[in-house]
């Protein structure tokens, strides 16, 4: 068994004393540690060694520290360690230069210890998320790639059925025999599923129709059971569509043999099967049916080298009586196997009202969001952020709010996640952006740009792969005729971790226009802290997550004391979100964080709100001078 060996850490430096100091305190804390007197002699041992991190003085004889680290990440071997300067230096161009270099943080001399043994831990484990997000994202590349092949497959063998399809038809029109044959085997494709042989989809809808649009009195009742097979699209990805249409042959023989010769068995597409049991079913009997047909399934299926098991989880409407369509009862039965599968791998689940109504309701809140952005029923609120020494109103951020015909006023829970689904979230964002930049041209009107607040737009970072959006938020604010920096985009930092390179070269449009750019919710994402200088960024805002744990413990107060720390080195300034306490305003006061927002100041407020505090605040600071 391999066990875990201590990080290594590699110093750098010709003073003997630091070297010494350096070594005691950090073999003491549980480090492995190497140490070099010149940078010489540093990147030859690296040829030799590749320590997990490297703490390197700026200033030596001979070869200074940025020429070694020019050396080092210039060298495939080496340039993905972390390094560390040590500097007596507290000029920002040197600074700049080591981090343009690819330094990740920097130490002042003198040391002090807590302060080293912090940013050390600190990048250890950002590289190693970093290291563990490279491996994923090669897995996914990876996936992406069998994938495609599967798809070209695919392609490759319907053509060659279509080829097919094209030689049989051109004989069947030889001879009458030939064509009464295929009239015949047309009839039965009508009704039923090539590749399993089992009744299709066609068949189902107006076998349906037939039952409910008898008369009620004459109206045969039956169960439905919608049935989808569990993970199936991993083995198609895993063994090719091939090899899953084989072992979608055999689930159908399996099921066949498991029922009845009464049951109607439909295949409805891919890996959904939906049975058909005529007559009316008590519920135990019913109990009884999905768990037979689960326990059959669970059985291994043998592939020509290998065994499949299988799971399916099972939707049940007991009677269609009530039902008018056959869309309906689809439908509903959809709805219960969904709510099966939710419930984990081998489930069952008989459909309820309850079940029905949060469906359907689901159905009119999609109508209702796409009528509503046709239709503009949206408004912003505004929450105030401050700064914090001073508690002087600075700017607001913009929280979009839906103004729904029935439901009153609905907060971004209740329609995001949904927009993005139905693809509407850029229509959304762009929305906002629009309201923002009017209500700034309205402040600018009544107040005078001198005292302007900023306003801070959300944008989806989905959007920042769209080529066209540069271009509809430059439309937009050109027409709204204000004075841009005082619009502040804010955005995730996954978008930096999902399209790093485009996000750059957008993000350098956008400063351009004169925008400011804002990261929200900084540190829930896995982005290293030394790539934000690569990044045009005038603010940072510090994830609430982080301001609750300013009063648990040492380790939340370093971690936030560190991002604030290093943001002004980089000439960013920090916005503390979910600020509740005052304990925790002090705290962040001390800590040196200049804005905040959150409800110890102010909820989100509206327009006619904003606007008044505004007009009070202003005539608060005249009245003062």
């Amino acid at each position: 068994m391999k066990v875990n060996q201590p990080n290594l850490i590699f110093i750098v430096d010709d003073n003997s004393n630091n070297l010494r100091i350096l070594f005691n305190f950090l073999k003491s804390t549980g480090f492995r540690v190497l140490v070099s007197t010149n940078g010489e002699d540093a990147l030859r041992k690296l040829t030799e060694i590749s320590p997990n991190l490297i703490l390197l003085d700026v200033r030596m004889p001979t070869i200074d520290g940025f020429e070694v680290c020019r050396r080092l990440k210039k060298n495939p071997a080496t340039q993905h360690i972390p390094i560390i300067f040590m500097t007596a230096l507290a000029d920002l161009d040197n600074k700049i230069q080591g981090f343009a270099l690819g330094a990740v943080d920097y130490i002042t001399k003198p040391f002090q210890q807590e302060e080293v043994l912090s940013r050390i831990s600190l990048h250890l484990r950002l590289h190693e998320l970093t290291s563990t997000l490279q491996e994923t994202n090669q897995q996914l590349t990876q996936e992406i790639a069998a994938r495609k092949t599967a798809e070209n497959q695919l392609k490759q063998l319907n053509q060659q059925l279509e080829q097919r399809v094209i030689e049989r038809t051109r004989k069947l029109n030889e001879t009458l025999q030939k064509l009464q044959a295929r009239e015949e085997k047309l009839i039965y494709e009508a009704s039923h599923d090539l590749l399993t042989g089992l009744l299709n989809r066609a068949w189902l809808m107006q076998h349906l129709s037939e039952i409910l649009g008898t008369e009620q009195l004459l109206k045969r009742d039956c169960a439905v059971l919608f049935l989808d097979l569990d993970r199936f699209k991993s083995i198609n990805d895993r063994f090719g569509h091939l090899q899953g249409d084989e072992l979608l042959k055999k689930v159908a023989k399996r099921l066949q043999t498991s029922l009845d010769s009464s049951a109607n068995i439909v295949r409805l597409g891919g890996d959904k099967f939906l049975i058909l049991l005529a007559g009316k079913w008590q519920l135990d009997r019913l109990n009884k049916i999905a768990n037979h047909l689960l326990s059959q399934l669970r059985n291994p299926f043998y592939m020509t080298n290998y065994q499949v098991f299988l799971d399916a989880s099972i939707g049940i409407v007991p009677s269609i009586t009530s039902y008018l369509q056959p869309t309906a009862v689809l439908r509903d039965a959809d709805i219960a196997m969904y709510q099966a599968k939710a419930r984990g791998r081998g489930n069952y689940v008989f459909l309820t009202a309850k079940m029905q109504t949060k469906a359907i309701a689901r159905i009119q809140l999609e109508a209702d969001l796409q009528r509503a952005i046709k239709q503009e029923e949206f408004c912003l609120y505004y929450q105030p952020i401050f700064e914090l020494a001073t508690q002087k109103l600075i700017g607001f951020e913009a929280l979009m709010r839906w103004r729904h015909p029935e439901e009153g006023l609905l907060s971004p829970a209740k329609f995001i996640t949904l927009a993005e689904e139905i693809g509407q979230i850029q229509a959304l964002d762009l929305l906002g952006f629009r309201l923002a930049c009017e209500q700034l041209k309205n402040w600018q009107n009544q107040f005078g740009a001198q005292n302007l607040p900023t306003i801070n737009v959300n944008f989806s970072p989905t959007q920042f792969q769209k080529s066209e959006l540069f271009e509809q938020i430059s439309l937009i604010l050109n027409h709204a005729e204000i004075v841009p920096q005082f619009i502040k985009i804010e955005i995730t930092e996954s978008v930096f971790l999902e399209t790093a390179s485009k996000a750059i070269q957008f993000l350098h449009q956008i400063h351009n226009l004169g925008i400011k750019l804002c990261i929200d919710d900084f540190g829930t994402g896995y982005s290293s802290l030394s790539r934000l200088h690569s990044f045009p960024l005038d603010t940072l805002k510090i994830d609430r997550s982080f301001i609750l744990r300013l009063q648990e413990n040492s380790e939340g107060t370093q971690i936030v004391q560190t991002i604030i720390s290093l943001a002004h080195n980089l000439g960013i300034d920090v916005v503390a979100e979910g600020i509740e306490t005052e304990e925790q305003l002090a705290k962040l006061i001390e800590l040196e964080c200049e804005f905040g927002q959150g409800y110890l100041f102010a909820k989100p407020i509206s327009s006619q709100q904003a606007t008044q505090l505004l007009n009070d605040r202003l005539h608060l600071f005249l009245t003062i001078n």
